[in-house]
């Protein structure tokens, strides 16, 4: 059966969410000052990589100290957990489906025309999808 293409977002019209923030982690705070102009230049870019200023801003400064110039976010990793979040509830909803048609069968009756066939093409698409974001996590991490 030939692959579907991989989607660019599960819900395109969705705000991503984020994870949750582990207090831990940052224990730290540093205060700085801005002029107006400093400051939009950097929430400008902080928006451009959909990151909060303050993520921006320990995520350069970081590189920096680091010896490096190239400022990483976490962007493709936000876009893979809310495909593969979206992709859970598409599967759990798959599969309800399937133990609905399960239930009537083991039961005695008889699923409706196609039902089978529409929640199995349906579980096709959303593996085929799993395996894309899959991919395309592996490919990014080499």
């Amino acid at each position: 059966m030939p692959r579907e293409q991989p989607s660019p977002s599960a819900f395109p019209d969705r705000t991503p969410r984020r994870r949750t923030r582990n207090p831990r982690q940052r224990t730290h705070k540093l205060t700085i000052r801005l002029s107006q102009t400093e400051k939009t230049e950097i929430t400008t870019a902080a928006g451009q990589r959909a990151v909060t200023a303050a993520r921006f801003l320990s995520a350069a400064g970081l590189a920096a100290a680091r010896g490096s110039t190239t400022v990483h976010t976490n962007e493709q990793l936000d876009t893979a957990i809310d495909e593969l979040a979206a992709l859970r509830t598409a599967l759990s909803r798959v599969g309800n489906n399937i133990n609905q048609i399960a239930y009537v069968l083991n039961s005695g009756g008889l699923p409706r025309a196609g039902e089978l066939d529409r929640a199995l093409a349906a579980l096709i698409r959303l593996l085929s999808r799993v395996d894309d974001t899959a991919d395309a996590l592996v490919k990014k991490r080499l």
